[in-house]
Formats: structure tokens, sequence, C-alpha cells
């Protein structure tokens, strides 16, 4: 089974402005949490809080509720987007999920990495850098750079921020020039995590309510961008897409 494809919802998102308003909202699954052993989520519900911000400020509308899967459960491939989040040290994957994950990747999936530690030196990060080298092997984790379409996906951004700013840029993996990995060590999920009294449950550190809403502002560009992937940084490609949804009767005028 391939993952749900990115093609099919960039299709969806790209009528939704044609479309009646009653019909406008692009409903599929969106993500999920990964499940690794022994690692828990200290920011339950934070994924379903961002999916919200993106339900607010677009026309994606997931219909589905946030859940949590294992690297070698089949629901797997019916994800488009996948986050794998903590705050502590892991055990290695097993070869099985290990295996599972590369295939996910390299057919079309994609993994957001939030650490949510606030540290430079954490245990989180020392674990899942082992394990992306074994999930792609050869490929290198690499700065993210300004020019990359998660900074335009959907807000036009300058800058990268978190709860805490402990990189002052995202970090990816590249196959060609498709990024299936984003990685941010900032805490992202931290910063748009609601309580239960619907306030957020945590302080930002350093930059008040503008880092936050810098904050919100980019989990929605990493989450546009999981559905979309590159599609914004070839405007020729978009165009061809268009008109091929119109040509196969996509919208309504």
């Amino acid at each position: 089974m391939r993952p749900l494809r990115r093609r099919d919802l960039l299709l969806a998102l790209l009528a939704a402005p044609l479309l009646p308003r009653s019909a406008r909202a692009a409903n599929f699954p969106v993500a999920a949490r990964l499940r690794v052993p022994g690692l828990e989520d200290p920011r339950p519900g934070a994924l379903a809080d961002l999916l919200r911000e993106v339900e607010q400020n677009s026309s994606v509308n997931p219909d589905a509720p946030v859940v949590e899967i294992d690297a070698t459960a089949d629901a797997l491939f019916g994800q488009p987007f996948v986050v794998l989040n903590g705050d502590a040290a892991f055990d290695p994957l097993s070869d099985e999920a290990i295996a599972a994950l590369r295939l996910y990747l390299r057919e079309g999936g994609f993994l957001f990495v939030d650490d949510n530690s606030g540290l430079e030196d954490s245990g989180f990060d020392r674990s899942i850098r082992r394990d992306l080298a074994r999930i792609l092997p050869g490929t290198e984790i690499k700065a993210v750079g300004r020019d990359h379409a998660v900074y335009r996906s959907f807000f036009l951004l300058r800058s990268v921020t978190g709860r805490v700013l402990v990189r002052p840029h995202l970090e990816g993996m590249w196959l060609g020039d498709i990024t299936p990995v984003l990685y941010s060590r900032n805490d992202l999920l931290g910063a748009v995590w609601r309580s239960h009294g619907g306030g957020f449950a945590l302080e930002v550190v350093g930059g008040g309510e503008r880092q936050r809403t810098g904050c919100r502002k980019l989990g929605i560009n990493v989450v546009l961008f999981a559905l979309t992937g590159n599609y914004k940084r070839d405007v020729v490609h978009v165009k061809t897409l268009i008109t091929r949804m119109r040509e196969q009767g996509g919208y309504a005028e």
C-alpha cells in the first residue's frame, strides 16, 4: 500500500478557492503521531491543537481524529503526514519499523520530528539522529535554507521559532529535490499546545506572544508543506495542475 498521495491533496487544496463556499473544505485524514515503544508523548493533544489552527486558517478540514500508529501498522500508509515528538532518549527502532518507515518516506510519505526537550544536548536528539540515519542511510540531516518551500507554503516566513529557540533553523533530509523529513529542535508543538481550559499550556521563552504567533504560523506552514510538497517552488507546475483539473471537470466556475 502506498501513502495517500500529496498530488491528490494538492489538487483538493488548489480547487478549494474555486468551489462554491459550501464545498470548499478539503476533507481527508491529515496527520497521526508515530508511536515509539518507551517514548511518552510530553505534549498530548498538541498535534490536534495544531490541526485546529490549520482548519481555522485554511481550506483544510481534517475529517479524522488524530491517532497514534505503530510504524509497522498498515495504517501508516493511509497517512500523508506523521509526527514523531518527544523529550527523552528511546531505544533503537526495530528493523521492521525502520524498513516500513523507509518505504513510507520513499513512496511519498512525510515525517515531522519535534524535539520537545528544549535542550541543546538532548537524549531525544541523539536517538532520533541515530534512527533517521538508519531509515534513510547515506542521506544527511542538513539545515533547511530560507529558500525552502516550507517557509512559503502558506504564510511567508523569514525566521524559525518554537517554544524555545535551540536552533535558528529547521533541519531536513532530502530524496532528490523532495524533503520527506523535517526536524525542529525548538519544541514547536509546545508553543501551540492548549490546556483543557482552552488557553496555552506552556509559556514561550524569550519573545512572548509575538513569538507564539510565529510558532503558530510555522506550524501551519509545516502541515501545508507536508500535504503539498515542494509545489510552491514551481509555478509552472501549479498552472499545469490547475489546467488538468479544469479539463477533468474538477471545479465549478
